[in-house]
């Protein structure tokens, strides 16, 4: 009778191993899955953050006139982007969660889309901000672009309802263009 309960025994005892395995397992992926989702984010912020900084910091380059407004949800300047001695007026703007930049009013690009926050702050050189009509003396631009990951309801293992983790990622630029 004894080495039936260490045979049952020992059964419990594999059991309750190979349960904690498993679950460490489980636990490993769904951290390796939302880690990869925040790298994914990053690297998504990379193209509009890079394309934002390069288009600012020529803002004005041979052109006498810059900024048409300065709003802080849309950004229209004046800059010589290809360098052919022609100032293009550069639009940034959002609509629907998707960032769109436009040359001289050409076809609308998409630069990123699930967009939760897109400001801009413009400075003048004493570091006071300047909106609207006043336009005058704008000497710096700070720039915040935030993206949020799309939810795909993954149902989790120990709760059965949906995850609704939602990943952002957040770029900030205070960007000194040299021609201003």
């Amino acid at each position: 009778m004894g080495v039936v309960f260490d045979i049952l025994g020992s059964f419990v005892v594999r059991a309750a191993i190979v349960a904690v395995m498993l679950n460490l397992m489980l636990s490993l992926h769904e951290q390796l899955q939302k880690k990869n989702e925040q790298v994914y984010m990053s690297e998504v912020m990379d193209a509009p953050a890079q394309t934002l900084a390069s288009d600012f910091k020529n803002a004005g380059y041979n052109s006498s006139k810059v900024f048409p407004t300065a709003s802080s949800s849309e950004a229209r300047f004046y800059a010589d982007t290809d360098n052919n001695g022609t100032s293009e007026l550069i639009r940034f703007y959002v609509s629907s969660g998707i960032l769109y930049r436009t040359i001289d009013g050409g076809s609308d690009f998409e630069l990123a889309r699930s967009v939760s926050l897109f400001r801009l702050v413009y400075y003048d050189s004493l570091g006071n901000p300047k909106s609207g009509l006043n336009v005058s003396g704008i000497k710096s631009i700070y720039i915040r672009l935030r993206l949020q990951s799309v939810s795909y309801g993954v149902t989790t293992r120990y709760s059965g309802k949906s995850d609704s983790t939602l990943y952002t990622t957040e770029w900030r630029e205070h960007i000194f263009p040299k021609n201003l």
